[in-house]
């Protein structure tokens, strides 16, 4: 494709190349670069891309995109902000897919993003639509599994580059429906370019990644950024977040609520089935359908209403609606109950802030006949802030708390748990330390007894841990299961 079709929707503000030449492709990464490549040179949070211009010329590229006018002998194309030019640039290249379906949705907030996409995902597949799915666990084109990122590491919202070489699949594929977790980081640095979404969810929003975005005002600020690009915003109206995000919608504003009767959307009549599940009346004005969800909790009534309010607003009707969601009956991470054959239960949910910690204990106690033995962590490299927070939490919630670590990454993992431990103040139940999360599982299920719940929490759906060292495989799933065989083989259990 030639320079010109390119930067077609680009301001340039000087040049020195001739836009008839071909590209062969566009990147921000010098590494990937080939030739007749265009690339990016973005500025970063601790690396600045025009530092690389030399290698990447070197590598073949026919010209360098940046915001800083470089030296005289580079071929180059300034404009006034080369992250947001980015992902125009490969939006162009690919012809535009996000253009190519019937219904693009997208859905932001702290808690709960990969449930309700899931959920709608599940409804648009019982309408019959081919559905591509981009979120934390994985990216599917119907049920095929994708991975575009060269590491294996999924982001929440892929890089642009990723981003959109998966778009032009999803339209090589023929999908019909758009699903999409839009994380803070994505729409703080412009990585989603110009796509327009038929409707925009915001779930909650709690503190989390204050590590990137400095202030929960920062944070609220990214997450607004959703409906500024939504035709529709779908708000949950019992957030306090709620009047902010409606003030920045651009387009049609609508709302759903647990608890306040005057929105659009209602979930009423809840009834908590423990383990089984949750059943609610969906009501919208003259409309009332009844919803059943086998996943526990009260996230998970406020995430299916989400999903349920987006379909019925993009025109699936409610049997359709019903039938997409009693189809689904688990979250891969979220509450997430381990298949093993023991007097004991064990859960895997990939709760990692306050708020969501909170809601999961809240909602396994419902149904723990026994104790509750909570293992978790904190992540390295992240929010410190959120750490005694979760600490006492867990104390407060549990019979028994196991603090363990949970992708330290270059933290020594010893002194996130000190973080932790800050929280824990006078203790009234026992509450161990153990750095080796392997260790922390296996001496929770060594404590556990007939009807006891143990709940592992931070990881999910996540099947590496982070170090130091980098990243290698791991599932607490995996070794849950292992050391249950260990057990039964020893006559334990």
């Amino acid at each position: 494709m030639i320079l010109k079709r390119i930067f077609e929707n680009v301001e340039i503000i000087k040049t020195n190349i001739s836009l008839d030449a071909d590209c062969n492709g566009i990147t921000e990464n010098s590494r990937r670069v080939k030739e007749g490549f265009i690339f990016c040179a973005l500025k970063g949070e601790r690396v600045d891309g025009n530092k690389y211009i030399d290698s990447a010329l070197k590598s073949g590229a026919v010209c360098v995109v940046t915001d800083t006018e470089p030296e005289d002998n580079v071929p180059f194309v300034l404009v006034a902000d080369a992250r947001q030019v980015f992902p125009r640039l490969l939006s162009s290249f690919y012809s535009h897919p996000e253009r190519s379906f019937k219904y693009a949705i997208a859905v932001t907030g702290t808690n709960g993003k990969t449930s309700t996409t899931v959920m709608l995902k599940s409804i648009f597949d019982a309408a019959g639509y081919k559905v591509g799915l981009i979120g934390t666990m994985k990216y599917l084109i119907g049920d095929k599994e994708y991975n575009s990122e060269s590491d294996g590491n999924l982001l929440t919202t892929p890089d642009p580059e990723n981003l959109y070489a998966l778009l032009n699949i999803m339209r090589e594929e023929n999908t019909e429906v758009l699903i999409m977790e839009a994380s803070s980081h994505a729409l703080a640095m412009d990585k989603l370019g110009d796509i327009v979404f038929d409707c925009g969810i915001f779930t909650n929003l709690t503190q989390d990644h204050l590590n990137f975005h400095g202030t929960l005002e920062n944070y609220r600020d990214a997450k607004s950024k959703l409906f500024k690009r939504s035709k529709i915003a779908l708000i949950n109206d019992d957030d306090p977040a709620a009047p902010y995000m409606k003030e920045a919608a651009t387009g049609e504003v609508v709302s759903y609520s647990i608890n306040d009767i005057n929105s659009d959307f209602n979930a009423t009549s809840i009834r908590y089935q423990g383990a089984v599940g949750v059943d609610y009346v969906f009501l919208k004005k003259e409309l009332i359908f009844r919803v059943f969800v086998g996943i526990p909790g009260t996230f998970t009534v406020y995430n299916s209403l989400a999903a349920a309010s987006c379909a019925l607003l993009l025109g699936i009707d409610t049997d359709t609606i019903s039938q997409g969601l009693r189809a689904l009956d688990r979250v891969e991470g979220r509450v997430d109950r381990v298949d093993i054959d023991a007097p004991f239960s064990v859960i895997i949910d990939f709760a990692h802030t306050p708020d969501a910690m909170d809601n999961v204990l809240r909602t396994v106690r419902t149904f723990t006949k026994g104790r509750l033995i909570t293992v978790f962590g904190c992540g390295g490299d992240r929010d410190r802030g959120k750490r005694p927070l979760m600490g006492a939490l867990a104390v407060e919630k549990s019979d028994k708390v196991i603090v363990t670590s949970d992708n330290p990454r270059t933290e020594n993992r010893n002194k996130i748990i000190e973080d932790i431990m800050e929280g824990i103040i006078n203790p009234h139940i026992s509450v161990e330390t153990e750095p080796d999360r392997t260790l922390a599982i296996r001496r929770a299920m060594d404590i556990a007894e007939a009807d006891d719940v143990v709940l592992l929490l931070g990881k999910g759906h996540e099947e590496y841990e982070i170090d130091e060292n980098g990243k290698h495989p791991f599932s607490e799933r995996a070794e849950v299961i292992k050391y249950h065989a260990i057990m039964k083989s020893e006559g334990r259990i």
